[in-house]
């Protein structure tokens, strides 16, 4: 240690012999070695640190960029989604009012039909009540067609034989165990109907036959592809509510189906 010896020169707890001419100038040789050294050390120490901040500030642009971005990219799938959800929404409308009208024309050229044939008896009723009276000639039944019966077909076999018109008829009884008539309950709603004819048409369980527009009892006619599988298809159409199965009994025509009474799905007031 230096102490008070006046022989020796402290810097920065650094010794140097005093000589007659100076410090010794290996050890200012030494001590200035270090200096570069230390400072070598603290520079490339510096350099790095500087450039991991660069990185970190290059990272933090990068996601700012992103961020913004992803919120261009959001808010352009938003509108693109919204913009499909439209276009569908105005399609499945547009097809479901055409159906619709489809329907509704049907109905109405039904009605012309029926409406011309009555104004057509109105004539002939006119005509005959005007003129002399024809003869009536007594009515001799027919004989009924007897239609082979199986047996798990028994509520139709007890249809026939618990029928009037086996009794009264001049009509053959034609016993059509594959067509089903499914009658739909009021409230009735065109769309709905058309969906459900849509659904029923899109199974291969059963196949659509035919609509009848009776006024608040419209009927749909299918024909089941697939033995008793027609309730199952119906429990899993959506605008169906519930599904009754009434007993079987001809119709005006003599003709025999199996028949389910159908109510539709309430809507849903929002």
């Amino acid at each position: 240690m230096a102490g008070n010896n006046p022989n020796i020169f402290n810097i920065n707890d650094n010794e140097f012999n005093i000589i007659p001419k100076g410090l010794d100038p290996e050890q200012v040789k030494s001590f200035v070695g270090k200096l570069i050294e230390e400072n070598g050390s603290l520079t490339a120490e510096l350099s790095k640190l500087k450039e991991q901040a660069e990185h970190l500030e290059s990272l933090k642009r990068l996601a700012d960029t992103t961020i913004i971005e992803a919120d261009k990219l959001a808010a352009t799938l938003k509108e693109e989604a919204i913009t499909k959800a439209k276009e569908e929404s105005d399609s499945l409308l547009a097809k479901a009012e055409e159906k619709a009208k489809k329907v509704y024309e049907q109905i109405y050229r039904q009605l012309n039909t029926l409406k011309q044939q009555v104004n057509s008896l109105d004539k002939d009723f006119d005509f005959n009540t005007e003129g002399e009276k024809p003869a009536i000639e007594p009515v001799i039944p027919a004989a009924v067609k007897e239609t082979p019966v199986r047996a798990k077909d028994d509520f139709m076999a007890k249809a026939v034989a618990n029928s009037d018109i086996m009794e009264s008829t001049t009509q053959e009884l034609v016993i059509r165990d594959k067509e089903i008539e499914l009658e739909i309950l009021p409230p009735v709603d065109a769309v709905k109907i058309t969906k459900i004819m849509d659904q029923l048409e899109n199974a291969s369980e059963v196949e659509v036959v035919e609509l009848i527009p009776r006024p608040n009892h419209p009927v749909i006619i299918v024909y089941e592809n697939k033995p008793n599988s027609l309730l199952d298809v119906l429990k899993k159409l959506s605008m169906v509510g519930k599904v009754n199965e009434i007993p079987a009994s001809p119709n005006g025509s003599g003709i025999v189906r199996r028949k389910y009474e159908i109510s539709l799905v309430a809507s849903v007031v929002k």
